[in-house]
């Protein structure tokens, strides 16, 4: 037997209690970086902006694919290590770079996107190319099929059907004035949403309750959507700043809160499901609008641009592209895939209250306190509006593109008490449905164009078809 014993194996008393602690020298060797790994991460801030300013000062990616606040903090101290730097020579290197910086003061301010929504975009960014692709390729098809004589027939008869709607059915639903109505994904049900703050879920045929009445906000109820993918789940949002997540079971017959989105330090006038349905979008009076994840329920982007509140929102179809309509009198074009603003749109004398998009996904049309709808034409930069519709002698409240013949019909509805239906190629008017007794605020359209539903002033939710 050898009596020499490796290095490696010699027993090694870090305590200096005169007895050893049955470690050896290789595991000291091996805890070493470790332990060095944490005391540097001990003088890492934990605040993940202060992380990646510092990650940027280093010249590293400020964000990696799968990378979470606290790996971050990590690869930070390993860098560090490996580059042998101590973290209070890092704000000399920023002072030494920003003696040029402060040559350039007009540059524009920016805030750093969060990994989260550094993710968002690069979903959105496939999402909506492949969304873009297939409607332009059914786009080609359909002009390549093209009748104009079997075209136009079938348009007329079409347009008449719709402007020949009747009153099919009315039901009161609450004490204040219905501010708000959404069609379920399979048209089956409807919800309505009220300035008393209560939601109720009816049957779009009979316009019969099926849950109770459900007092889920406090104030005046702003606006509803349906998910676009499920007819059990639905938000929406009011005048006490929240966003609320809601499960319908047509089983139970009951609404269950999932849970609020919080963050808008005003009242919240719309909500919106992104196509995709992974996002929410929300207008505030705070002068902002917000994109939301909707599973987590996370604050992804505060977009900042009117100089008053916003009141309305809408996601092109492709999911690239939001406008908002602001109380400032303009609506504003925003390419979420890299939070840039695209266009600026002007051509109304009072706020704006209601924006939509055709599902052509090149039109936009907006409605505001002027009685006037504007249509806008993305694709033309320079001149853009394409149409202006002296629509109401009041308050245009909704707007509604047809959905399943691609927008073919545009249908309004305002403080007149006059539900307007309007031809997509000509714009002209071709017929009201009158039946309400006050104001309307809110309506909705079937996909197929059979039937749509509205609220308003007089309490009552309305049926046509």
């Amino acid at each position: 037997m050898s009596k020499y014993i490796a290095l490696e194996n010699l027993p090694v008393d870090l305590q200096h209690k005169g007895a050893t602690q049955n470690e050896s020298t290789a595991d000291i060797l091996k805890q070493l970086p470790h332990e060095r790994l944490q005391a540097v991460l001990e003088k890492i801030p934990e605040e993940d902006l202060e992380v990646r300013r510092l990650l940027s000062i280093l010249k590293k990616p400020e964000v990696v694919e799968n990378e979470d606040v606290q790996q971050r903090r990590i690869r930070l101290a390993e860098i560090l290590m490996v580059d042998e730097i101590d973290l209070e020579n890092i704000n000399n290197m920023e002072n030494i770079n920003g003696e040029e910086v402060d040559e350039e003061d007009d540059e524009d301010f920016f805030t750093p996107a969060t990994s989260e929504l550094i993710f968002a975009r690069r979903f959105l960014i496939n999402y909506s190319l492949e969304r873009s692709r297939k409607r332009l390729q059914k786009e080609m098809e359909r002009h390549q099929k093209f009748n104009t004589r079997q075209e136009l027939l079938s348009r007329r008869t079409e347009l008449q059907r719709m402007a020949n709607l009747e009153l099919a059915g009315s039901q009161l639903v609450s004490t204040k004035p219905i501010s708000a109505v959404s069609l379920s994904t399979d048209d089956m049900v409807v919800a309505t949403g009220s300035w008393a703050g209560d939601l109720q879920v009816l049957n779009s045929q009979t316009l019969q309750p099926l849950t109770q009445k459900l007092d889920s906000h406090v104030g005046k109820i702003g606006a509803i959507d349906w998910h676009p993918d499920s007819n059990n789940q639905m938000i929406s949002c009011a005048e006490d700043g929240l966003i609320k997540n809601f499960q319908y079971s047509n089983e139970e017959g009951g609404l269950r809160l999932l849970g609020d989105l919080v963050g808008h330090e005003r009242r919240i006038s719309d909500v919106k499901y992104h196509p995709s349905g992974k996002f929410i979008g929300s207008a505030s009076h705070d002068m902002t609008w917000r994109l939301w994840d909707a599973s987590t329920h996370q604050e992804l982007l505060l977009q900042e641009g009117h100089d008053k509140g916003v009141f309305s929102l809408s996601f092109q179809c492709d999911g690239s592209l939001v406008c908002s309509g602001g109380m400032d009198s303009l609506s504003m074009l925003w390419d979420i895939r890299s939070g840039s603003k695209v266009m600026t749109l002007a051509g109304h004398s009072k706020p704006i209250y209601t924006v939509a998009w055709s599902p052509n996904g090149y039109q936009v049309a907006t409605g505001g306190g002027d009685g006037i709808i504007n249509v806008w034409d993305i694709r033309k930069r320079d001149e853009g509006q394409l149409n202006q519709i002296l629509a109401h002698r009041n308050i245009v409240t909704q707007v509604r593109f047809s959905k399943e013949d691609g927008g073919k019909k545009l249908v309004s509805c305002g403080y007149d008490n006059l539900i307007n239906v309007y031809s997509s190629d000509t714009w002209l008017k071709m017929g009201s449905l009158a039946g309400h007794t006050d104001k309307i605020i809110s309506l909705d359209i079937s996909n197929n164009s059979h039937f749509l539903v509205s609220g308003g002033w007089d309490r009552s939710i309305k049926l046509w078809n």
